[in-house]
């Protein structure tokens, strides 16, 4: 009658050495080229310490209703104003009450605005003719993950026609750019600081141009992308120049520093799987070597 294999078990064999012996000593050598050689591989290997790590999250972006505007001709400025009363008194002579309007828009209704609509009428007089307008908002940013972020900005506007216009229509993105990562966690409130300072009675303050330099030394800073502009001429005697700005709030890509146990998790799933490959290796290279006797020891069947 034929037989068949109903149960197997392995038979382990065991070799044995004195602890001052060669193969003990081969032992030993092999053990730590398992340990050592995986950390030598994957070390080698860019991305075994991701110090830095990504993530995505809107920023709420809030409108403070403070703003700096300012019409010019070719050569001249004509008319300016600004929710500061120093700039005001500052820019008396060329100062003009504009009829402002804004909003903010929830599309998906998440409690974040995803986009703001603002909308500057500039009266202007019959024979003054815009060639140039500079446009300042300032927001409030806030990040709420990794880590939580306070921060003021602005978005600048600036656009230049050799003709002159009654209406700047502008529609883009305003993000939130930083310079360097951000911390792992706390609160960072680098740059949760005016933009402006509209307590000085200094014109030097308010320079376009050392605003400009001044802010852009922030680490975290708001700035205007895929913008498209477009310039509306022949404006009439009476009516006043318009500017009108859509602004989107898009879902950003973020850096962070990477915390220690993250850090740790990173490097350790890398450090695994070659460590289990080197596992095999050795493992079939002291198979060889015990097996065929190429190191004296003593077998004993378990």
């Amino acid at each position: 009658m034929a037989r068949i294999a109903v149960y197997s078990e392995p038979i382990r064999r065991w070799y044995t050495a004195q602890a001052c012996s060669l193969a003990s000593l081969l032992q030993l050598v092999l053990w730590l080229l398992n340990v050592i050689v995986p950390v030598i591989v994957v070390y080698s290997i860019p991305g075994f310490w991701q110090k830095f790590t990504e993530y995505r999250e809107q920023p709420f972006i809030q409108y403070q209703h403070q703003l700096i505007v300012s019409a010019l001709s070719a050569s001249d400025q004509l008319a300016t104003w600004s929710t500061m009363a120093n700039y005001n008194r500052l820019a008396a002579s060329k100062l003009r009450l504009p009829q402002v309007t804004s909003y903010s828009v929830d599309m998906n209704y998440d409690g974040k605005p995803d986009a703001f609509n603002i909308t500057v009428q500039m009266p202007m007089s019959s024979g003054e003719n815009v060639q140039r307008v500079q446009l300042m908002l300032f927001f409030a940013s806030y990040l709420s993950l990794f880590p939580r972020l306070q921060s003021q900005g602005m978005a600048y506007i600036e656009h230049t026609s050799p003709f002159p216009g009654s209406r700047l229509d502008v529609v883009g993105d305003l993000v939130l750019v930083q310079r360097n990562p951000f911390p792992w966690t706390g609160v960072v409130t680098t740059s949760n600081s005016s933009v402006v300072n509209g307590d000085s009675i200094f014109a030097e303050d308010y320079n376009f141009l050392t605003i400009l330099r001044n802010y852009g030394e922030r680490n975290e800073t708001l700035r205007l992308q895929n913008a498209y502009t477009q310039w509306s001429p022949q404006r009439s005697s009476r009516q006043p120049f318009t500017v009108h700005v859509y602004l989107r709030f898009p879902e950003q890509t973020f850096t962070y520093r990477a915390g220690f146990w993250e850090l740790i998790k990173f490097a350790w799933v890398q450090y695994l799987s070659v460590f289990l490959v080197f596992v095999w290796l050795f493992g079939g290279v002291r198979h060889f070597i015990f097996s065929n006797g190429l190191v004296m020891s003593a077998k004993k069947d378990a």
